[in-house]
C-alpha cells in the first residue's frame, strides 16, 4: 500500500506516498496528480511499477500537504517550485509521471530543471490550459472578485465517506466506484458528525492567469529528455486531436500513444495495468 512521507521544504510541507523497490539499483520515479486529486491517484499504477522507487506527491492544498496562506492563489509555477525542491533533496535524477494538471507541471519542471529529470511520462495531458492575451485582464478581474468573496467555512459537507465517493464519481470527469474510493480515502476529513474534503477550497477558484500557446511552445522547446505521452481514448482530448497533434509536433523527442480508458485510466483497475505496461516498456528502452 506504500508508506506516507513528508518533504520538509524551506517554504512549505509537501506530503506523499512512497513505494520502495527491493532492487538496490532501482530508478526513481516521481508522480504528480491532477487538479483536486491526490497522491492516491497512483495507487493502482504503483502495484505494476514495483521495479522502481516510486513516490507520489500531494500537491500543495491537496491531500495531506500544507495549504497556501489566505489570499494566495494556486499557480502552476508554484507547483513547479515545490516539485523541483523535492527533486533537489536527492542526488539521483528521476523519471517524472504527470497526470492531467500534474502533466503540465511535470513538463515545466523538465524544461527548467533538466538535470533532475531522466524522462517524462504524460498521462492524458499535453500541456497547460491556455488563454488569449486579450483575455488576461478580464480573467484576472474575475479571479480577484472570487477571491475577495471567498470564505473558508463555505464548503460542502457530507453525512458519510460513501456519499463523497458517489459525488467524486460524478465530478468534472467520471470515475468508477473503486477509483473514486481511493481518492476519497486520502481526500476526506471527518468533522465530528459530518465529512468534508481535505483539499483547500481556494483550489476551486478560477485561475488568475493562463499562458498563451507561444509560452507553452517555449517550455516544450526546452524539454530534451525522452517523453512518452499516453492519451486516453475516452479522456479530455477525445475530441481534440488537433491540439494533441499540434503540441506533439513541438517536442524534440516524443512517443505519442492513444490508450483505452477514461481520463483516470492510470487509476481505474481495468486499465491501470495496460498504462503501467506502456510506462515500463518506455523506461526500459530509454
Amino acid at each position: 500500500m506504500g508508506q506516507n512521507v513528508v518533504f520538509n521544504l524551506a517554504h512549505t510541507k509537501i506530503a506523499g506516498i512512497q513505494w520502495l523497490s527491493q532492487n538496490p539499483s532501482a530508478l526513481k520515479v516521481l508522480s504528480l496528480h491532477g487538479w483536486l486529486d491526490n497522491a492516491a491517484s497512483f495507487r493502482s499504477l504503483s502495484f505494476h511499477l514495483s521495479d522502481f522507487n516510486h513516490s507520489a506527491l500531494d500537491f500543495a492544498g491537496h491531500g495531506f500537504s500544507d495549504h497556501r496562506p489566505d489570499g494566495c492563489f494556486y499557480h502552476l509555477w508554484d507547483y513547479v517550485l515545490d516539485t523541483v525542491s523535492v527533486l533537489n533533496q536527492s542526488n539521483q535524477s528521476s523519471w517524472l509521471i504527470g497526470h492531467s494538471m500534474g502533466g503540465a507541471v511535470a513538463m515545466m519542471v523538465a524544461a527548467v530543471a533538466p538535470e533532475k529529470v531522466r524522462g517524462l511520462i504524460l498521462l492524458d495531458n499535453m500541456g497547460p490550459l491556455t488563454g488569449e492575451p486579450e483575455e488576461r485582464v478580464s480573467t484576472l478581474q474575475k479571479s480577484i472578485r472570487k477571491m475577495s468573496k471567498y470564505r473558508a467555512e463555505r464548503f460542502s459537507r457530507y453525512v458519510s465517506k460513501e456519499e463523497m465517493v458517489f459525488a467524486r464519481m460524478n465530478g468534472f470527469t467520471s470515475l468508477s466506484y473503486d477509483a473514486a474510493s481511493l481518492l476519497v480515502e486520502r481526500g476526506a476529513r471527518q468533522d465530528v458528525d459530518t465529512w468534508s474534503w481535505r483539499h483547500d477550497g481556494k483550489l476551486t477558484l478560477p485561475s488568475p492567469f493562463r499562458m498563451d500557446e507561444a509560452s507553452v511552445d517555449a517550455f516544450i522547446s526546452q524539454i530534451k529528455c525522452p517523453v512518452l505521452a499516453l492519451i486516453a481514448e475516452q479522456g479530455v482530448y477525445e475530441k481534440a486531436d488537433f491540439l494533441v497533434e499540434k503540441r506533439a509536433e513541438q517536442f524534440s523527442w516524443l512517443t505519442l500513444k492513444r490508450v483505452k480508458g477514461n481520463h483516470h485510466f492510470h487509476l481505474e483497475p481495468e486499465t491501470a495495468a495496460a498504462v503501467a505496461g506502456e510506462i515500463q516498456a518506455f523506461i526500459d528502452l530509454n
